[in-house]
């Protein structure tokens, strides 16, 4: 029996209770956003089927997230509304599109989000405020058919309801343009229609449940997704792997970004930690490219950028040196990595960090000014710095050596991520000498 889930991305399309009960398996998202596709709920053999998304007040879904998707076996359909755009664009690359609304895509007839975009409310169950131009253009169509408007003028009606901004293309709105633009006997015909039955020219809420009806049949096939047609382009950019851990590392209770920091900063063989890491993720990469064993990742880094005349006997010297000056980003997506990360992690760390997180929320509650950013502004940079040498127990001038060996890419990044240990710290005295006068 096969095993994967059926997540669908709905909201104003089609009422969830519809699609739950036609398909009580199925899991129900609110519309798509931007890091959906980086969830820890997605496993290899499930189908996403993506039919709203916001994209207005809130971050649409990036491209890259749905290769990201495919690049993890998740088979991705798109259908009825920003899905089917989506998937017009994507269906090179390995997304799938199902439905009239996608094929209207394909033939040319819309190539905009306007076709599709309706105004909605902000919250469950999002139901619709307008009427989306596709649906009108299907009301058009069957005008025709029932001989209320020539064929010749389906798409002078379109037109004129395609001029009207989407948001203000409510059901009264439209019989008011129809009327207004010589057509009562059309904006009648319509109406009646709508009363004997609402969904009547709703083709996207058809496309909706169609996509899910598809999906089923998938997870039933065992279907595994793949990105396609992508070659040898490397598309899994720096700004991929950047959404991907912002979004890991706040999962979690603490989240994982938290517990690695405070690894990062407090544990004080965490260089050693991350020297394996360097180590152990290069000798995976290398094998999975050439099948190969490979050879040490300082000798790697070395030839690569050209380093040469050091003696044998000063091989400590140069591995430090290798490992102070590369420092790449970590995939906090990869459950490999991350265990690679933590591996030093006692569980009193976990509990420490939720500790730590409590001060700062307390701290934010009655200094409410700090907590406008994310991590909080607890103290300056230029304080911040002080502290983390004192934590290192380095001299100014060596801090750049030390948190680059800590995995730490930049000074800007070790100070905001000690940001939130800084008052459980101080409270503990950790920055404090012990010397007394």
């Amino acid at each position: 029996m096969p095993e994967g889930k059926i997540h669908v991305y709905v909201g104003p399309t089609c009422p969830a209770e519809e699609i739950l009960r036609r398909f009580p398996d199925t899991v129900i998202h609110p519309p798509a956003v931007h890091g959906d596709f980086f969830s820890p709920e997605f496993s290899a053999g499930d189908v996403a089927v993506v039919v709203d998304g916001f994209y207005h007040h809130r971050l649409g879904l990036r491209h890259k997230e749905y290769l990201y998707a495919l690049d993890r076996g998740v088979t991705v359909l798109g259908a009825a509304s920003i899905g089917a755009l989506r998937a017009l664009e994507l269906d090179a690359f390995g997304m799938r599109g199902v439905g009239e609304v996608y094929e209207l895509y394909r033939a040319g007839v819309f190539d905009g989000d306007d076709a599709v975009a309706v105004a909605h409310e902000g919250t469950a169950p999002y139901s619709s405020l307008s009427v989306p131009l596709v649906n009108l253009h299907a009301a058009a169509q069957a005008a025709s058919v029932a001989g209320v408007l020539p064929a010749t003028d389906v798409d002078n009606v379109v037109s004129v309801l395609r001029a009207e901004y989407y948001p203000s293309r409510t059901p009264a709105r439209v019989l008011r343009i129809l009327r207004g633009s010589g057509r009562p006997e059309l904006a009648d015909w319509y109406e009646r229609q709508l009363a004997v039955d609402p969904h009547v020219f709703d083709r996207k809420r058809r496309d909706c449940l169609s996509a899910v009806a598809a999906a089923h049949d998938l997870i039933t096939a065992g279907a595994v997704g793949r990105v396609t047609g992508a070659g040898d382009s490397d598309w899994k950019t720096v700004f991929l792997r950047t959404w991907g851990n912002h979004f890991a590392g706040r999962a979690g209770d603490p989240p994982l970004g938290r517990r690695i920091a405070y690894q990062q900063l407090f544990n004080p063989d965490y260089p050693r930690v991350w020297e394996r890491y360097l180590e152990e993720t290069y000798q995976r990469d290398h094998r999975a490219s050439t099948g190969e064993p490979a050879g040490s990742f300082a000798d790697s880094v070395a030839r690569r950028i050209g380093v040469t005349g050091f003696p044998l006997s000063a091989e400590r010297e140069k591995k430090d040196w290798l490992f102070d000056f590369v420092c790449p980003m970590p995939d906090l997506t990869d459950p490999f990595e991350v265990e690679l990360l933590l591996r030093a992690e006692e569980p009193s760390d976990v509990e420490a960090v939720s500790w730590h997180l409590r001060q700062t929320r307390e701290f934010t509650r009655r200094n409410p000014g700090s907590a406008q950013q994310d991590p909080p502004a607890v103290l300056p940079p230029d304080a911040s710095k002080i502290l983390l040498g004192e934590l290192w127990k380095v001299p100014p001038g060596q801090l750049a050596r030390e948190y680059r060996s800590r995995g730490i890419p930049n000074i800007k990044t070790a100070v905001a991520i000690l940001q939130p240990f800084i008052v459980g710290a101080i409270k503990e005295q950790k920055f404090l000498h012990s010397e007394t006068a």
